[in-house]
């Protein structure tokens, strides 16, 4: 009963943080950002958290920072519906699925039932994701207060390796990204005796790689390039003019609740495991529809609005389950949370044992602003989707400019320096090649912050354990097994699956 009185004390306390002025201001504008670029197919929730990043560290308040980011990292799946039901064009890449139900539904004129059921999914799939966090928080602090530094480098090493694994169609291609994102970390002074490694004659380099110009080069250049080289407006069909049936959407939602329920456990489970994402959860709940209707009268793909609900409450009910390794392991749940995760070491807040104890108050808020956010954005789609969809028909190219300039002025905020425009461009060359030989770039950036992460874990274990720690402590067991599962079970499932069918063939 104490324990349940602490985690609602720090629920009623984190959701009063959210409602704090500088806050609420912060996550507010973390949500328009967030909607207009979720409409702008080929940039995404990425690009948008990447491009706020330098403005949020200019705040000066951590959790304003960190709410303005979130903001923009909730209502990205909310408004990339829009394109992807009115025109047939997903906003970014975790609305595909809705695409196939939902423009077959606008074109038959249900094009306000479609939307009101993917807002209304989001909205269920936060707030069951926000339930099932609360109801596991005993468990998840129990496990964090066992673990010890042997525990907390291992978590690091799996969610490298897991990320490696599932990033891209090839493990080894991952896995040498992650290994050049440790070796770029161990640039500047090392944890232990402060002396310089790695870093010549250039003090510019004395506190390590500058994060921030990296990630707004990795990430933003390649898609603005792509964008401008499309020379075009990114949609050409005629937008929907008249958008009705926004109560039946919602009923839709109430109707199917076990689908909701069902789809928000799996996206948390797929938020909580490190590399898989919001397109993971979304093919995997739009999988779990079609399986599990045994109405023959549903047909998918030709506008089922359960093949709307699904993929979006699971999309969205993966964000708060994302935060959960986060900020208990050091180890991101995506993409987003690996940028989130370079941000709280710059703001010098450290993932771990204290944000599930004493600054609990602070994980609530973070889970809080995704569920606020995520019901306000719905709110401002209804009310003015028939305008946002119009931003779709802006040519690119006019865009590009002032992206550009954004990415350039907020990559100079890291060390008001020269190199950091340096950085920003050489990482924009390299995240270009990056994308179009598909070497996956989110391995490189995690090994590239969990490096600065791991280092100290594992020195602390060598010096209170030696070498015993690697067989004697069980939790350090199970994680080592499940390393050595995510790297060998590709590898001997695909020998299996050529000798067994190397032998069916000859059989035949």
């Amino acid at each position: 009963m104490e324990e349940l009185t602490v985690i609602f004390n720090a629920f009623a306390s984190g959701m009063g943080i959210v409602f704090t002025p500088n806050v609420f201001g912060a996550m507010m504008i973390g949500i328009v950002a967030g909607m207009v670029v979720g409409l702008i197919p080929g940039l995404g929730g990425l690009v948008a958290h990447i491009l706020l990043i330098p403005f949020a560290l200019q705040m000066g308040d951590p959790l304003a920072a960190i709410a303005m980011l979130l903001g923009v990292y909730a209502v990205t799946v909310q408004t990339d519906s829009i394109p992807a039901v009115l025109l047939g064009v997903p906003g970014t890449a975790a609305a595909l699925a809705t695409s196939l139900d939902g423009y077959p539904m606008s074109k038959r004129g249900e094009a306000g039932r479609a939307l009101s059921a993917s807002y209304f999914g989001s909205i269920f799939g936060t707030l069951v994701a926000t339930v099932i966090f609360i109801l596991f928080l005993p468990l998840l602090r129990a496990l964090v207060n066992s673990f010890s530094s042997p525990e907390f480098f291992m978590m690091v090493v799996l969610g490298l390796v897991m990320a490696a694994s599932l990033s891209g169609r090839s493990q080894s291609r991952g896995l040498m990204m992650a290994g050049l994102g440790l070796i770029l970390s161990t640039v500047g002074q090392a944890p232990g005796t402060g002396d310089p490694r790695f870093i010549g004659p250039f003090l510019y380099l004395w506190e390590g790689l500058p994060i921030i110009p990296i990630l707004l080069g990795l990430f933003g250049v390649p898609e603005i390039i792509d964008l401008a080289a499309r020379n075009r407006s990114i949609a050409e069909s005629k937008p929907v003019e008249k958008i009705a049936g926004l109560w039946d959407g919602m009923m839709d939602c109430v109707r199917n609740w076990w689908l909701v329920f069902r789809c928000s456990v799996i996206g948390v489970v797929t938020g909580f495991i490190p590399g898989l994402g919001g397109n993971v959860a979304e093919w995997m709940c739009y999988a779990s529809a079609v399986s599990g209707d045994k109405n023959p009268e549903h047909e998918y793909g030709k506008g089922n609005v359960r093949g709307i609900i699904a993929p979006e409450t699971g999309t969205a009910a993966h964000l708060p389950g994302a935060i959960i390794p986060t900020v208990a392991f050091g180890v991101p749940g995506n993409p987003p949370m690996a940028v989130l995760l370079g941000i709280f070491v710059v703001l010098g807040v450290r993932p771990g044992r204290d944000m599930l104890t004493y600054k609990l108050d602070e994980t609530f808020m973070m889970v809080n602003v995704v569920t606020v956010a995520n019901i306000i954005a719905a709110v401002l789609c209804l009310v003015f989707q028939r305008y946002l969809v119009r931003l779709c028909f802006v040519r690119a190219t006019l865009l590009v400019p002032f992206i550009l300039a954004a990415m350039v002025m907020g990559a100079s905020f890291s060390n008001l320096s020269l190199g950091d425009i340096g950085f920003f461009a050489a990482a924009g060359m390299a995240g270009y090649i990056f994308k179009h030989m598909d070497w996956p770039r989110v391995p490189m950036v995690m090994g590239l912050i969990l490096g600065g992460i791991a280092e100290p874990y594992f020195f602390a274990a060598w010096d209170r354990y030696g070498l015993t720690w690697l067989y004697e402590r069980p939790i350090v067991l199970i994680l080592e097994m499940m390393i050595l599962f995510m790297l060998f079970s590709k590898p001997i499932r695909r020998l299996l699956l050529d000798r067994y069918g190397r032998e069916a063939k000859a059989n035949d």
